[in-house]
């Protein structure tokens, strides 16, 4: 795939602020609080647009080459990270990231292990993220684009040629302790007013968590993070049901059958997308019930289970035109999208949910630090609204590959170069595209394909 200087400029500071987000974010969950991050008054942090754009330009060479790149990936990210140290050691005069264990930065770049990790991160970028930012860069306008990546170029120039004259007319103490103090009074930039934002936003969406995360001991002891039924414990129960869904799935329909296939809902990671929302739906409709006798849980658990599962097929089937899962061949189906034997099975495992499982899984949840467990929550949240809405587009194209559409435009030919049909099959190996033969099938074609 070749790329721009317009396209790796826009990569580049994309990912740079993405790497600024996640230190922030990394030193959100050790200190309690949201500080802004490195020299810049601008909220970048260029060596991970950098590694980032290095590795966009050598991907395509090491093709199928997996071993190859995965050492390319450690190396690429290590390397930077050493270099942007020594540019910083050159400009400051002081090392950020050979520190003591009690320093604020320690364990930053620590061995081989922050290496690891630094790949891992740069992986997932590349999987979810990258995507993402092709199709964005392809729809913007290449005259807007230019002036967009020429201006974000001005400004990180001056930005770093202020910051280059401010320490060098007050040169700042060798220790970084005494580096962040002195940064504090200098950086009044775009970066410390994003991270002002946020630590306010989120005291005023959680009154205690500041008290929680630095206060005293009494107040940290009182104060649980997700606690009761909220946003936050059902994006957990969401990634919880959704990760043993897949898991339940894959064991079932190997033993059963002998065949062991992928039932991942989404392009990447093991998560079953049906059996999270449905995790979340029980929860929020049969808590109220976990006081009643057994059967009242089971049949409410039964008819929501049934219909959910009804639902959802019918709803891939008009917006996508593909069919997951289809028991015609099953005694007491209905439309072959559900049977009875499943919807007593939906409510076995909403009892067992109801009065064993979740009881234990939300006092888990209950346990985890309040920062970090609020930080984590949307970290994830994000990440798998990118991999939905990555899974959707591949699917649709898919789609459009097999009604003969040829590709019209670069993110067509990109879609079709990245997720060609054998992955696409292979992450959905169950799927299979509505016929108008199919049982009682309307929709020969995707929702979003008919006139």
């Amino acid at each position: 795939m070749n790329y721009s200087i317009y396209e790796l400029l826009f990569f580049l500071f994309c990912y740079s602020f993405l790497g600024w987000c996640a230190e922030v974010i990394f030193m959100a969950a050790r200190t309690g609080r949201f500080t802004n991050r490195g020299l810049f008054n601008v909220p970048f942090s260029l060596s991970y647009g950098v590694a980032m754009d290095i590795l966009l330009l050598l991907q395509p060479t090491m093709a199928g080459n997996y071993l190859l790149l995965a050492v390319i990936y450690v190396v690429i990210t290590s390397a930077v990270a050493q270099i942007a140290g020594e540019i910083t050691w050159r400009v400051t005069k002081t090392r950020l990231w050979e520190l003591d264990e009690k320093s604020l930065y320690a364990g930053r770049l620590r061995g081989f292990f922050s290496a690891v990790f630094l790949a891992l991160c740069a992986l997932v970028e590349m999987l979810l993220i990258q995507p993402l930012l092709f199709f964005l860069v392809k729809i913007i306008p290449k005259l807007v684009l230019r002036i967009v990546t020429l201006a974000l170029s001005a400004l990180a120039l001056v930005d770093f040629i202020t910051v280059f004259y401010v320490v060098r007319r007050h040169p700042l103490p060798q220790s970084v302790l005494g580096l962040e103090e002195s940064l504090k009074g200098q950086q009044t930039g775009i970066g410390t007013w994003i991270s002002e934002r946020l630590w306010k936003r989120l005291r005023r969406a959680y009154p205690n968590l500041r008290e929680a995360e630095g206060g005293q001991e009494e107040n940290r002891r009182n104060y649980v993070f997700a606690r009761g039924l909220c946003f936050d414990k059902y994006v957990w129960v969401f990634f919880a049901c959704a990760l043993f869904g897949y898991l339940f799935e894959v064991l079932f329909v190997g033993l059963s059958t002998g065949v062991w296939m992928n039932r991942s809902s989404v392009i990447y990671g093991p998560f079953s997308i049906i059996w999270g929302f449905g995790g979340v739906i029980l929860t929020m409709l049969l808590h109220r019930l976990d006081h009643m006798e057994d059967r009242y849980i089971f049949i409410g658990g039964m008819f929501l289970g049934g219909t959910y599962e009804y639902m959802c097929s019918v709803i891939s089937e008009v917006v996508f035109g593909t069919v997951f899962w289809d028991y015609s061949d099953m005694p007491f189906n209905i439309g072959g999208r559900t049977n009875l034997l499943f919807c007593i099975f939906w409510g076995i495992m909403s009892l067992v949910w109801v009065k064993m499982l979740y009881p234990r899984l939300s006092s888990l949840i209950e346990r985890i630090p309040p920062m970090t467990g609020k930080i984590v929550t949307w970290v994830f949240l994000a990440l798998m609204i990118c991999d939905l809405a990555l899974s959707g587009i591949v699917l649709l194209r898919y789609v459009e590959r097999c009604d003969g559409v040829p590709a019209e435009n670069a993110i067509d030919e990109f879609l079709d170069y990245q997720y060609p049909d054998d992955f696409v099959e292979f992450v959905w190996p169950n799927m299979h595209l509505s016929q108008p033969g199919d049982a009682d099938s309307k929709y020969s074609d995707p929702l979003w394909m008919q006139d």
